[in-house]
């Protein structure tokens, strides 16, 4: 046969919907076995923890951390999810997000799937989750907000553009829908280049007197910077984390930590880090010193802020190697363990019905796979979940090019993955 006789072949062979000799809408296994960290969080919670263990101490954790005192002191909560690869930390992960969500809107919660090699990077994350523009948006409200209460800021500005300045409009962010369009009425105002250049002189003067209320300097101008572009100041920003000496690791905790206190000024209760790949940091590709520097300085932060949770996920032979490389920070990050197991065949059975209920109206059977299958697919796959739901996805598409398998058995499944085509 030719190439293009066997692709024609193979099209009219598909129907509309190849799932529905199943009664599926769709194939619910992840091609890869993996969880899609982009995933709603509504499938999120319907593809919950399993293990009677897992789902006491995850149920535990989420209560513990929304319900303490709601203060600066009782925030903390600090916990890590290990296991083997492939058992379920990611999909763990972010079931507890659905979970947070779930009980609490007004948490922030910061998903990392990788930390990087240094408390930078991390913090580079944070702010990616935030929203640049959003959380510039917060900075210049508090900037507006002080402009408005300061006598002396406004003489700063009506000296520049004029007596008439705040003289037709309020000093309202409200007043202006937001604080792009604050700065366009002061730029107009501004009649030549060089009445911009003295603005632009005075606003900096005044925005890092601001942010310097509530942080120190070198924070203040890190806050300056990343806002600076809406004054026409043009930095990349490859320059504006690592160009303005910020970067040290003292430093890099008071930034997040300026972060933190940002995001509850805004209204959020509780601000969660969902850390996943842990096992990077003590892996070869970080020396000795990198390791180090990145345990010191997140110990810092876990001892000096108090008002975030954590909950890292990584493989156990990685926490192993943790204890040894560290164990201060081993100690910190294993106030709460969550340790996941291998699948059982009947904890197999309750992640495949969470799956096909995805894309079913909601029940308790197997159908199309019989339970001879389970047993036999979670033995071959020695009860590691991503391989699993990787088979799961494969003999669900083989099944449907079948027009005679009504079932997805064992026997079908051994001559499939033996990579027979006698289907």
């Amino acid at each position: 046969m030719t190439f293009e006789s066997i692709l024609i072949q193979k099209r009219d062979r598909v129907p509309e919907n190849i799932h529905q000799k199943f009664g599926l809408t769709s194939n619910p296994f992840p091609k890869s076995g993996m969880a899609n960290i982009n995933e709603p969080t509504e499938i999120s919670y319907i593809l919950s923890a399993i293990n009677n263990e897992i789902v006491d101490k995850t149920a535990r954790y989420v209560a513990d951390s929304l319900y303490s005192v709601d203060n600066t002191e009782n925030g903390k909560l600090v916990g890590t999810i290990t296991g083997d690869y492939g058992v379920g930390k990611t999909q763990l992960l972010l079931f507890i997000r659905a979970l947070i969500l779930k009980y609490d809107k007004n948490s922030f919660i910061v998903y990392i799937n990788n930390p990087g090699a240094k408390i930078s990077e991390l913090i580079d994350v944070i702010i990616d989750n935030i929203g640049k523009e959003q959380f510039k948006k917060y900075l210049w409200g508090r900037i507006i907000d002080e402009i408005q209460n300061s006598l002396e800021y406004r003489e700063l500005l009506v000296e520049c553009l004029g007596p008439n300045l705040f003289s037709k409009n309020p000093l309202d962010l409200k007043y202006w829908i937001n604080h792009k369009s604050f700065l366009n009425d002061l730029i107009s105002q501004a009649k030549d280049r060089i009445k911009l250049k003295e603005l632009n002189n005075i606003l900096k003067k005044i925005i890092l007197d601001v942010l310097s209320k509530r942080n120190d300097e070198v924070i203040a101008q890190y806050f300056y910077y990343l806002i600076s572009e809406d004054l026409g100041v043009n930095m990349a920003w490859s320059t504006l984390v690592s160009g303005v000496g910020l970067y040290t690791g003292k430093n890099s905790v008071k930034l997040l930590n300026a972060i933190i206190s940002i995001l509850r000024e805004q209204g959020y209760r509780r601000v969660y880090f969902l850390i996943d790949e842990f096992e990077d940091i003590t892996s070869v590709r970080l020396t000795k010193r990198e390791v180090d520097n990145y345990s010191y300085n997140l110990r810092t932060l876990m001892d000096e802020e108090r008002s975030w949770c954590m909950l890292i996920a990584m493989t156990s032979g990685a926490l192993k190697n943790l204890n040894s490389f560290s164990p201060p920070l081993f100690d910190r990050i294993t106030e709460r363990k969550i340790e996941i197991s291998r699948l059982s065949d009947e904890e197999a059975k309750l992640v495949l019905i969470n799956h096909l209920n995805l894309v079913r109206k909601s029940s308790d059977s197997l159908f199309p796979f019989t339970d001879g299958l389970v047993t036999y697919l979670n033995l071959e796959n020695n009860g590691i979940p991503r391989l699993f739901l990787k088979h799961l996805y494969f003999l669900i598409e083989k099944a449907t090019e079948c027009s005679e398998c009504e079932q997805i058995s064992e026997e079908f499944a051994k001559r499939v993955i033996n990579g027979s085509n006698d289907l």
